[in-house]
């Protein structure tokens, strides 16, 4: 999995955290890197996954911090709960994963738990995400460069329930360039494809 280099906000964050929360692991992160590539999206959002039981002092401590910030919070599903009429930005914080997951090195996610977050806040409709930038952004980085490991971004977007979605797009994406990725992806988005396509008639 490929690192992602994230925004000099993240770090007066965490540093705030630290000092009132000293004994708090956090996974934070935030839409620097994508920002060139999100053609309808410019305010930045900032996500924190922390325990489940520091959300609610975590939200406090961020209400009191970044007051210009529209905040959302949730053990699994984020909701709003500041809202602002005219936002700087928005803070997203939510339940990590009591487990040390493979997708996240130190304090900060790889990119493929990054792209399958992005997919799932957007597709759900949990955040105001265009989910045709998150597309594009997808495109972008299987079709561009060489920095996502396929077969990762696959079995993290499973743990969403988003397996079936990313197979096809992968099928869709076949067709139109040249993938460094296991054709047998390729033949269950087919499958997953047909499936649609016949509950929809």
């Amino acid at each position: 999995m490929t690192n992602i280099a994230v925004g000099k906000e993240i770090k007066k964050i965490a540093k705030i955290i630290r000092k009132e929360m000293p004994a708090l692991g956090i996974v934070i992160w935030d839409l620097t890197p994508f920002m060139p590539l999100l053609h309808n999206w410019r305010k930045n959002i900032i996500f924190i996954e922390c325990g489940r039981v520091a959300i609610d002092p975590l939200v406090e401590l961020m209400i009191k911090s970044y007051q210009n910030h529209e905040i959302y919070a949730g053990i699994k599903k984020p909701i709003l709960r500041v809202r602002l009429a005219d936002k700087e930005a928005s803070i997203v914080i939510v339940a990590r994963e009591s487990k040390t997951r493979r997708e996240v090195t130190g304090s900060h996610p790889k990119l493929e738990k990054c792209l399958v977050d992005l997919l799932y806040y957007s597709e759900k409709g949990i955040l105001p995400l265009p989910l045709q930038d998150i597309l594009d952004l997808w495109e972008y980085y299987l079709t561009s460069t060489d920095l996502v490991k396929f077969n990762e971004l696959y079995r993290y977007s499973l743990r969403r329930y988003l397996g079936w979605f990313v197979s096809i797009f992968a099928y869709y994406l076949s067709k139109k360039t040249k993938l460094n990725i296991d054709e047998r992806h390729f033949k269950s988005g087919m499958k997953n494809l047909e499936l649609v396509t016949l509950v929809s008639k």
